[in-house]
């Protein structure tokens, strides 16, 4: 049984870990993850991960950073990621 790094720590505060690189890279980005649900929740919005975007909304990653570059929408940025608002995206999408 693999256990969650979160889980683990969760469960045993005082406990002193040796984790690898790539362990560790996901661990922050669950982290970022629930940091962007935590503000999705806040904000009633749905945020995309940039490749959620691109896939619900049939666009390439250039076209999201030629739209961010020109002003037409604006990827917010919680931890190292950048997120899209699903209203920004269809919005610009109806007026395409």
């Amino acid at each position: 049984m693999k256990m969650n790094l979160n889980d683990l720590i969760k469960e045993n505060p005082t406990i002193n870990i040796t984790i690898n690189g790539s362990d560790l890279l996901q661990f922050g980005q669950d982290i970022a993850n629930q940091a962007a649900r935590i503000a999705l929740n806040e904000n009633k919005e749905i945020l995309h991960t940039r490749n959620e975007a691109m896939t619900k909304f049939d666009v390439c990653a250039a076209t999201l950073w030629r739209w961010d570059k020109l002003g037409l929408i604006k990827g917010k940025k919680i931890g190292h990621r950048k997120y899209y608002t699903e209203s920004d995206i269809k919005l610009l999408l109806a007026n395409k």
